[in-house]
């Protein structure tokens, strides 16, 4: 009976033994595709050991057998007996997961310093009277000051053709997602542990620039002539509202000076594009569908600011109220440095993984109604 049992323990220890090296297979491979282009040494390294650790409990497990039913040496001399691979398993589980986390850890440090020094090196060309490129500072740096936006527009206005501007607006609009965008903490709004909101690359003059983006799509040759324009057009109305980040003399710019414009080169085009093969209906009623509700509601899901309780603090980047069910809303400038209370609005209810964070940074509970400014991150 006991080399029945001590047969079955180690069977199924065995088994968890290779569990963990096809988990640790697999866990190294997506690791590995992740980051495949730019893992350091150490990180390759610390790989091979996570590796390394994990087939180590199946050979323990097979010596621990060979010694139990194979060896003339004395069974008593292993250490642990049938428990030495168990406590090989979970050590050498610890170690490789430790080390699969390093070595993530070495590769994202270095990802940030060489993403830090080329913002760095972009600046100072910028700064050393590379005109060409201060777009392209505005888009990468989320820190970016009203001064690089005021550049940035005075380098697309003066570009004498249509496509040459579009290829500066371009940098700011991503084609699967919309208008690019920064988390709030990026930018200096909120602290590291508000991931989850985001709010348009562009801080600064955001006025001008809604205007004058869709006024260069519309100029372009190729505008609303094709379903691939036609989705591209969506995703940015669907991504230039009062609750994704936009101030509000923005979004009101957009509703009444562009829309009516977009509106009517869309009725023009329509025959046309119905005509097209590929047409989709479905996608030409949505682009309807979202310029009716940015002119009928601009400022949908965003409450309106309360008035302020008393003179903001040096530094304040919004005002907070918490609501009677507890949730609390957040009214923010545009940046730390500039913009008015509620150019960026959220909320965040009571279950959300943020709110307890965000009654910490606010200094402690609000009672329902209660107004307070914000202090910077």
């Amino acid at each position: 009976m006991g080399a029945v049992f001590a047969g079955v323990c180690l069977l199924g220890e065995l088994a968890l033994g290779v569990a963990l090296v096809i988990g640790a297979f697999f866990t190294l491979a997506f690791s590995s595709e992740a980051y495949r282009h730019n893992a350091t040494p150490l990180h390759q390294a610390l790989n091979l050991l996570a590796f390394a650790l994990a087939v180590l409990p199946t050979f323990v497990t097979l010596w621990v057998g060979w010694r139990r039913f194979l060896s003339d040496r004395p069974w008593e001399a292993v250490p642990l007996g049938l428990g030495l691979p168990l406590v090989a398993l979970v050590v050498c589980a610890g170690a490789a997961f430790l080390a699969v986390m390093g070595g993530e850890g070495s590769t994202s440090r270095h990802r940030e310093q060489e993403a830090r020094a080329a913002l760095a090196a972009l600046r100072a060309e910028v700064d050393g009277g590379a005109r060409h490129k201060v777009c392209d500072l505005v888009a990468r740096d989320p820190r970016a000051s009203a001064e690089d936006m005021r550049r940035c527009r005075d380098f697309i206005e003066s570009q004498p053709g249509v496509e040459a501007r579009w290829a500066e607006f371009s940098k700011f609009f991503d084609e699967q997602m919309g208008f690019q965008t920064w988390k709030l903490g990026e930018v200096g709004l909120a602290p590291a542990f508000e991931w989850s909101k985001a709010v348009p690359v562009i801080r600064h003059d955001q006025e001008w620039f809604l205007r004058a983006f869709y006024e260069t799509w519309l100029a372009r040759p190729q505008a609303l002539a094709s379903m691939e324009d036609l989705g591209r057009l969506r995703l940015a109305l669907q991504s230039s509202t009062r609750y994704l980040g936009w101030d509000a003399r923005a979004v009101e710019t957009l509703r009444t000076q562009v829309l009516p414009v977009l509106s009517g080169r869309l009725d023009a085009q329509e025959p046309r594009l119905r005509a097209l093969p590929d047409m989709d209906a479905w996608l030409l009623g949505s682009v309807r569908e979202k310029i009716q509700n940015l002119q009928a509601s601009p400022e949908d899901g965003v409450e309106p600011l309360p008035p302020l309780p008393g003179t903001p603090p040096p530094g304040a980047v919004g005002v907070a109220r918490m609501a009677d069910d507890g949730a609390l809303d957040l009214w923010l400038r545009a940046s730390p440095t500039s913009g008015a209370f509620g150019d960026v609005y959220l909320r965040r209810a009571s279950y959300d993984p943020e709110y307890e964070g965000w009654l910490k940074h606010l200094g402690g509970a609000l009672r329902p109604g209660e107004l307070r400014f914000i202090p910077a991150p």
